[in-house]
C-alpha cells in the first residue's frame, strides 16, 4: 500500500487581486492565507503519515521573498523530522529554488527526465519519474507491468505545445501528477491523471474550494480524495432582489452574510438580479457596498463583499403597445425620426437611422425614461 499527497500551484505569498478597499484586519488574513493553507497540508501529511508529498510546479509567486524561502525550509524540515520525502517539479516561477540548500528529504527534478525508486513503509516499490519545466514524454520510461507502482510528474497543460493525454496513457503509469492549472481537474481515472488546482485562491475567478489530493492504494487500484485547505474562499453569487430600496438591499445582503458566515472566511462577488421595472440607482448601490463592508471590519469569520453589481431584467412594456406590423413599418419609424435628423443642431450627434432597430430603440428609451422619472432613494 502507498499513501501520498499531490499538490500544485501553491503560489506562496501571491498578492490577492481584488476590486478595491479591504480593511486592515482582513488584509492581515489575506497576507497569510497561502501560508495558512500550506500549514494545513503539512500538518495533514504528518498526521496521516503519508509516504511522500508531490508538488508539481509554481511553489512560489512572482512576489517571492527571502521570508518565503525561509518559511518553506521550516515546513520541509518538519516533514523530514516525520520521515516524509518531498518530490518537486519546477514551474514558471520556481527557478530560484534550484540554488537553495534544502533539507535532504527534498528531491527536485532537473531539466531532463529523472527516475527515483522509493520503498514504502510496507515494503512496496514505487518509481517516480519527472521533469521540470517541460513535457517531452519520449524520454519517460514505460512501465514493464509488474507489482511496482509508477508515478509520473509534469508541469504543463494537456493540449498545449504537443502535450497530449494519449502520450501519458502509453506509459502505463498508475498515477500522473500534473501541475500548471489553478482549477482542479480529473483528466482520467484509468490511468489516474489529475490536476489538484491551487491550495488558496488569489484571483477573483478562482472560486470554490481549493486544496490537495490524497491518494491511497496499490498497483491494482488507487483512491483519490480531494481535501480542502483554503484559508479564505472566493465565490460569485446572484441574489434576486424584490425591494430595491436601500434598506431592502441591505436586509437582503445581511441575510446572505449570515448564511455564509458558517462557511468561514470568504470574499464574495455579488450580483443582484432586479426584476422590477425600475432600475437600481447606482449611487444607492455604492452606498450599500460601503455599509456592508464597514460591518465586516472587525469580524473574525468575515464575509467580505468585494463587488456589488446589478443585472436589470427586461421588464419593458412600451414596445408591446405596437403590433408586429407597426414595428416592421419603416415608414412610421422614419416619420417619427425625421424631426430629429432634420434639426441642424441634433443631426451631428446622431447615427444613421437606417442602422437603428425600432424595437431596441423603444425598449432602451423606456428604460431611460423610467430611470429619469423614478425619485432617488436613500
Amino acid at each position: 500500500m502507498i499513501k501520498f499527497i499531490h499538490c500544485a500551484d501553491l503560489h506562496l505569498d501571491a498578492p490577492f487581486q481584488l476590486n478595491g478597499y479591504v480593511s486592515e484586519s482582513i488584509m492581515a488574513d489575506i497576507y497569510r492565507a497561502s501560508f495558512e493553507s500550506f500549514n494545513t497540508l503539512i500538518k495533514d501529511a504528518i498526521v496521516q503519515q503519508v509516504d511522500f508529498v508531490l508538488i508539481t510546479g509554481d511553489l512560489l509567486s512572482d512576489n517571492q521573498t527571502l521570508k518565503t524561502t525561509v518559511y518553506l525550509k521550516k515546513q520541509f524540515q518538519r516533514l523530514k523530522d516525520a520521515g516524509i520525502y518531498v518530490y518537486i517539479v519546477l514551474g514558471k516561477t520556481d527557478d530560484h529554488l534550484r540554488t537553495v540548500r534544502w533539507p535532504d528529504n527534498i528531491i527536485i527534478f532537473g531539466d531532463q527526465v529523472e527516475s527515483y525508486q522509493f520503498i514504502t513503509k510496507e515494503g512496496d516499490t514505487v518509481y517516480l519519474h519527472g521533469l521540470s519545466l517541460g513535457h517531452d514524454l519520449q524520454y519517460f520510461p514505460t512501465n514493464q507491468v509488474d507489482t511496482s507502482i509508477h508515478i509520473g510528474m509534469l508541469y504543463g497543460r494537456i493540449g498545449e505545445s504537443g502535450f497530449q493525454q494519449e502520450d501519458l496513457n502509453q506509459k502505463l503509469y498508475h498515477y500522473w501528477a500534473l501541475g500548471g492549472s489553478h482549477q482542479r481537474q480529473r483528466v482520467s481515472e484509468l490511468p489516474h491523471i489529475h490536476y489538484p488546482g491551487n491550495i488558496q485562491s488569489y484571483l477573483l475567478h478562482q472560486t470554490g474550494q481549493k486544496g490537495y489530493l490524497m491518494i491511497e492504494g496499490d498497483h491494482i487500484e488507487m483512491k483519490v480524495i480531494f481535501v480542502p485547505t483554503q484559508h479564505i474562499i472566493f465565490r460569485h453569487y446572484q441574489l434576486p432582489v424584490a425591494d430595491i430600496s436601500k434598506n431592502g438591499i441591505l436586509q437582503l445582503i445581511s441575510e446572505f452574510k449570515a448564511r455564509k458566515r458558517v462557511d468561514g472566511k470568504g470574499i464574495y462577488q455579488l450580483q443582484l438580479i432586479n426584476e422590477n421595472e425600475h432600475p437600481v440607482n447606482p449611487g444607492l448601490l455604492a452606498d450599500v457596498l460601503k455599509l456592508v463592508q464597514q460591518q465586516e471590519v472587525y469580524e473574525n469569520e468575515f464575509v467580505w463583499i468585494d463587488a456589488l453589481t446589478v443585472q436589470q431584467n427586461d421588464r419593458t412594456t412600451l414596445h408591446r403597445e405596437f403590433d408586429e406590423s407597426m414595428l416592421k413599418d419603416r415608414t412610421l419609424f422614419e416619420r417619427a425620426m425625421q424631426p430629429l435628423f432634420h434639426d441642424a443642431e441634433m443631426n451631428r450627434f446622431l447615427d444613421d437611422y437606417e442602422n437603428l432597430d425600432g424595437r431596441t430603440l423603444i425598449e432602451t428609451g423606456e428604460i431611460k425614461l423610467k430611470a429619469r422619472l423614478k425619485p432617488d432613494e436613500n
